[in-house]
Order: C-alpha cells, then structure tokens, then sequence
C-alpha cells in the first residue's frame, strides 16, 4: 500500500484484487524466487474513483460525415487521451485519438464505436455504443392503398423520424407532418419524402375515390328449415351491415352465415364512407321430414320388443341392422342380446327438403337374472331357519307355510313337524317384472339339536360314502369336529358342517382301521352341545 506494507500476496500467474481504498499501490512480481535463474519486477496501480466515459454521435447517413462528440466526466484529475476505434470491420483505419472526430462511413449496417479513455491519475476505462448507419431512414404508411367515398376527408398515416414532405399539397391540410388530412375528388396518388440527418427515403399512397358502392348479391335460394347457409355478395365496400342481425353470425362480415328457420328476407349494406348501397336476399325454407322413433324401451335379458316409429317421409332406414327383423319396416321386432340406440332415418323427396330428418330410441336390456335361494340345509324342530334369496329386486317363496312372510327375499320359517325334505321355491323379479326362479330343500328332524356322524366309509373314488362329514341339526356353530386315530393323532379338523375327511394323511391312504371323532358346537339355543363316536374306515 502507499505506507509501503504488503497487504496481499499470491503464487499464482493471475492475480486478482480489490483495492479496498484510493491511492497509488505498487505491484512486485518474483520469477523464479530463490533459484540460479530469477529477476523481479514491479509496476505502478493507481486507484482513483469517478472516471465515466461517455459520448454521442450525430448523423447516420452512409457515406456523410458522422460527428463524434466526447462526454467523458471525471471527479479526480483530467482526461489526457482519447482512443477511437468507429467500428468499420471493412476498414484499418475507421481509427483516431482526437477528442471530438469526424468519420465518414463507407457501408451501411450496424457499427460498434469504441472509446477508450485515460486520466492523469492513470485510470483508463473503455465504452461501446452501437450505431445504426443506413442509406434511407425508415418509413412506414399504415395503408398503401385505400378507398373512400367522395367528398370525405382522410387521414394519411406515416411512422418514422425526421422531415416529412407530402405532395400533391392540393386537399391537403399539412403537407409537412405524419398524418396530413385529405379530401381528392378523383382518384390521386400521394408521394410522401423523409430527411433525417441528410438521408432520404420515399414511398407513395394511392387513394381511389368512389362515387357509389358496387354490389352484386348472391341468387335468393331454398334450404332446409333450420339449417345454416352461408350469404354471399361482390363488393367494393369497406364495411357491411346485414339485418335481421339475431339470425346472422358476425353481421359485420361480408359474407356471414346464418340460420334459417322460416323463409326469411336478409338485407345488407355495403358501405365506403359516406356511400352505401343496399340489397336483399330472400332465403326460403323447407321443413325436414317428420320423425318420430318412438319411446325408449326397457325388455328383460333374450326378450324380443316391437318398435314404433312415424313418419311423413316417403322413405326410411334403421341402424344398425343388428337384431332387427326387417330395417324397411317402420315397426320391425328388435332382439338385441344387450342395450342398443337404433337410429331412425326418414327422406321425404317430393318436400324439396333433401336431408334426412333422424331419431332414435334407446332399448335397454337387463342383465340377465341369476336367482339364488341358499344351499340346501337341515334343521330342528322349533328351529328358526333363515332363509336368503338374491339377484332380483323382489321376491316371493312358494309353498307359503312355516315361513313369516312369503313376500320377501328373507322370511324366516319356523317348522313344527319334521319333514324328509321340504322343497321351497323362490322367484327373483327386476324392476320391470322379468322373472326366474331357484330352489332350496329343508330337512327337518324331530329330535334336539344334534350332529349326525355316519358309522363307516368307504373312500374307494366310486362316488358312495367316499369322504365321513358332519351334518348338523339345529346347530348354530361348529367349534371344531376332529378325527383321531388309535394313537390320538389328528388326522381330520373342520369347524364346517358337511365338509369331511377322505381317508388320507398328507396325501397318504390309511388303511381299514377304526378312528374317533369328537364334535363341539354351540346349538341354536346358545346351549353347548358335545358328543364322541366312533367310524370305521372300509377298504
């Protein structure tokens, strides 16, 4: 630092460093430090804050002089060089060190002038600016050609920087600004000049003068009721107005479409100004044929229904064919295996109506019913039985006795007689009255509640006493039945009434032999119920 202390130091070939204050510091360089072969050099670094360089520059025209002023500002000590570089890569010596110089560019397009400055303090900064040099300044017209009617004044519109001139100056209220005002009786083309800075550029605006609008209007024509058409008209005009306007879609297009639901007359208006002209289209209309598919139908699952359809057409079709007894028919018989929309298509020729006019109806096919009244089972005297029907949406048990109510999907029934099998019936009704039916077999016992266990079995694969099972008789629930053999081993477990044991050990075949069995249940009543016997295997 100006003291003479080392602040910084560093062993790379880079250094990087702020100063963190003004004054004059002194940079030491060591090369090769302690060997055979080193030296050392030091430099100068002058620190001095509030050195801004700036400039501007006048005249953009290629090949004219460019004048190029200094605008440097400084806060300590005094700019004492100017170095210019004006940025034209076609020349060696677009270059100079005067403070305030004149080039003059040889090219047009865009220059990077550079300016470097340096004080008597020693500092030293660089700007860049970039500077359009062109041949024409720019100039653009909103329009090039426009239309008006006679007598109305016009606004031309021009956009650029610099010197407007207008001529022909006749009907022109200013013929040095952008946007003159004018009012032609014939048709004029206006030539418009720009100078800036001693560059020039033209252009020109035509404007044709209209005494009357021209408009030819499409033939009046026939649709059919309801449909959209399309207006149409050749004209000159800038800006159209069509009525009715609530039928029309953008009634300010020149040629709208519109829906015609009844015959209807269109007038239109083409206008230039303060001209116009008028006309009308006269759109008749013809009905589409009467229609009618009939109602929506709901059949049950491989149900066949007839449809109904009406017409005023001389012709007809359904769709899709699929399940139809015959399409040419206006009431054919449908069968569809599931839900189908037909489609009912109606021509009507002598009408003038081309199109079809079309319906539909919708046959919704049920799903088909699967009835279910519950497995067959066995009960007690006195035992309630609960009995569950699914798969429809009502029910009705036939026979109706021992049962509390034959009218639902689950009645509980009440025996008072042992029966060897009593057969109920259930049938399953949807929502529309589709039926099926199923069927369950109660046995009912004339004893307590109790397990039936048989004596023997032959598991010999010939479908007959194959496998021993439990069946019960008033139980509620099983808490186990299990099988021993002569060692007390276990050879069978369920707690399911009817499931059994098939004779085998892991897979293996026992031979004749005798096995116990033990079953623990709790009966209807809540009551515990248990009970031991024997059964014989038979080979």
């Amino acid at each position: 630092n100006p003291a003479g202390t080392t602040i910084f130091t560093s062993k790379s070939p880079a250094l990087n460093y702020t100063f963190p204050v003004n004054g004059t510091y002194t940079v030491k360089l060591f090369i090769n430090n302690g060997q055979s072969c080193s030296d050392t050099g030091s430099a100068p670094v002058f620190v001095y804050p509030g050195l801004d360089p700036e400039f501007t520059s006048t005249g953009i025209c290629v090949t004219k002089p460019t004048i190029f002023s200094d605008k440097t500002s400084i806060i300590t000590g005094a700019v004492n060089s100017w170095k210019w570089d004006f940025g034209e890569v076609s020349s060696l010596s677009d270059i100079s060190i005067v403070q305030n110089p004149v080039y003059t560019y040889p090219l047009e397009g865009l220059k990077n002038a550079r300016l470097i400055v340096t004080t008597t303090e020693g500092c030293r900064d660089t700007l860049i600016k970039s500077i359009a040099i062109i041949s024409h300044p720019p100039l653009t017209l909103s329009f090039r050609d426009t239309l008006i009617c006679v007598n109305d004044p016009l606004q031309l519109q021009a956009g650029g920087t610099g010197n407007f001139s207008w001529s022909p100056v006749a009907t022109m209220t200013n013929a040095n600004i952008k946007n003159p005002f004018v009012t032609p009786i014939n048709n004029t083309v206006y030539h418009i000049e720009l100078e800036t800075e001693g560059c020039r550029n033209s252009d020109s605006v035509t404007v044709r003068v209209a005494n009357h609008v021209d408009l030819q209007l499409m033939n009046d024509t026939t649709i059919c009721s309801g449909d959209t058409i399309q207006l149409r008209i050749n004209s000159d005009g800038l800006h159209y107005s069509w009525t009715p306007s609530g039928q029309v879609f953008y009634p300010a297009d020149q040629d709208p479409f519109a829906i015609t639901a009844s015959a209807t007359n269109y007038q239109v208006k083409a206008i230039i100004g303060g001209c116009s002209t008028t006309g009308n289209i006269t759109v008749n209309t013809v009905p589409y044929p009467v229609v009618n598919a009939g109602r929506d139908e709901t059949i049950c699952y491989n149900t066949k229904v007839q449809l109904q359809a009406f017409t005023n057409g001389s012709s007809w079709l359904w769709t899709p064919s699929t399940s139809l007894s015959d399409v040419a028919l206006l009431n054919p018989v449908a069968t569809p295996a599931n839900t189908i929309n037909y489609i009912f298509t109606a021509y009507d020729i002598t009408s003038g109506c081309p199109k079809p006019g079309i319906d539909s109806i919708l046959v919704t096919v049920l799903p088909k019913i699967i009835p279910y009244a519950g497995e067959d089972t066995v009960v007690v005297i006195g035992q309630p039985l609960q009995l569950i029907a699914a798969g429809g949406d009502s029910y009705y048990w036939s026979p109706s006795y021992f049962l509390s109510s034959p009218y639902i999907g689950n009645p509980i029934a009440i025996f008072n007689e042992a029966s060897d099998g009593l057969r109920y019936k259930v049938e399953v009704h949807n929502s529309i009255g589709c039926v099926d039916s199923s069927f369950i077999v109660v046995k009912v016992f004339a004893t307590l509640p109790t397990v039936f266990v048989p004596t023997a079995f032959t598991p010999n694969n010939d479908g007959k006493n194959d496998v021993v099972r439990p069946i019960s008789a008033g139980i509620k629930r099983f808490d186990y039945f299990n099988i021993y053999n002569r060692w007390g081993q276990l050879v069978f477990s369920t707690q399911v009434s009817g499931k059994g044991w098939d004779g085998k050990i892991n897979g293996q075949l026992q031979a004749s032999n005798s096995y116990v069995w033990i079953v623990k249940a709790i009966d209807y009543n809540g009551a515990r119920y248990l009970k031991k016997g024997m059964v014989t295997l038979i080979r």
